[in-house]
Formats: structure tokens, C-alpha cells, sequence
């Protein structure tokens, strides 16, 4: 796709330095976290512990930059797509939650969107695919401003896993 061509890899954990763009903060940008960065267990929609340090530079990242966030949910394609439809649903709003939990103000998530298995970002023939595709992206724009947020033109953060401690 076009639009991991001109992503920009930062590490999830200095997320709010944004030191990798050397420029202000654009209107809007899609930060995807592939790789099992944020990623779910097979038909499961839990937010595991190890994320909430990333989760929480995020908060503050939109808090610091004033954005509106529209979480996105993500599923593979095993089960039937209207079953990946509400899976992928209640992983974005599980996100949204922890998200509040960790004191985002509510008012700044303005969408849940459910893509179910419609938006791979790897081949879900293989087990591998198939968890990186079970996944949430975020939609960040500046608050107030009037652009609906078109993932083909916007900046794609890719936050890579290697980049994200997790603790044995």
C-alpha cells in the first residue's frame, strides 16, 4: 500500500519527543502500530498490561498536540466477516477504554471504526499474518479541524515491536 511507503518509524516509547519528524506536528496522521506492537490474541479483544506504558505516550502525545483520535479495529479473516466485524469493534473499544483509564479525556476519542478483516497488513495464509492483521490503528487530526483523516494521504507512523519493551 501507498501509504507505508512514506511511513516514519519511531520508538512507541518516545512517541510524545516526535525528535524522528524534526518538524511540527502535522494537521493529521495515521500512527499504525504493526508488528504486534498492539496486538490481540486469537478472537480475544483484551488490552494486555505490557502495552500501557505505550498507550500512555500516546495519551499524552495527543493531549501535548490537541488531537481527536478515531481508534480503528483490525481482525484476520478466520470466522465469518459480520463476526470479524464486532471482534474488531470490541478490540477498538477496548483500546478507548484503557485509553480513558489512563486518563485521556473521553472527549478526544470521536470514533470507533470496526474494519474487520478487510484492511490486512500481512498474509493471513500464514499464523504469523494472521496476528499481525489482528490489530488497532489511531487516526490523529487536530482538534477542530475541519478534513476527515484520509489514511492514503496522511502520515503513517509505524511503531515497530522491537522498539516496545516488554517485560519477562
Amino acid at each position: 500500500k501507498r501509504m507505508r511507503a512514506n511511513s516514519i518509524r519511531i520508538n512507541a516509547l518516545e512517541i510524545n519527543k516526535m525528535e524522528a519528524l524534526k518538524e511540527e506536528p502535522p494537521e493529521e496522521m495515521t500512527i499504525v502500530l504493526d508488528d504486534r506492537a498492539l496486538n490481540f490474541d486469537f478472537d480475544k479483544s483484551v488490552v494486555k498490561p505490557q502495552y500501557n506504558e505505550m498507550l500512555t505516550n500516546l495519551k499524552d502525545f495527543i493531549e501535548k498536540n490537541d488531537y481527536e483520535v478515531t481508534i480503528v479495529g483490525h481482525t484476520d479473516y478466520i470466522a465469518s466477516n459480520a463476526y470479524n466485524m464486532r471482534l474488531s469493534k470490541r478490540r477498538a473499544e477496548a483500546v478507548k477504554a484503557k485509553l480513558i483509564e489512563l486518563g485521556l479525556d473521553p472527549s478526544r476519542i470521536v470514533g470507533i471504526v470496526p474494519r474487520g478483516e478487510e484492511e490486512p497488513i500481512a498474509d493471513n495464509a500464514t499464523t504469523e499474518g494472521r496476528a499481525k492483521n489482528r490489530r488497532v490503528e489511531f487516526k490523529l487530526v487536530k482538534r477542530g479541524s475541519k478534513g476527515e483523516v484520509n489514511s492514503e494521504e496522511s502520515r503513517v507512523i509505524d511503531v515497530k515491536k522491537e522498539e516496545v519493551k516488554t517485560e519477562n
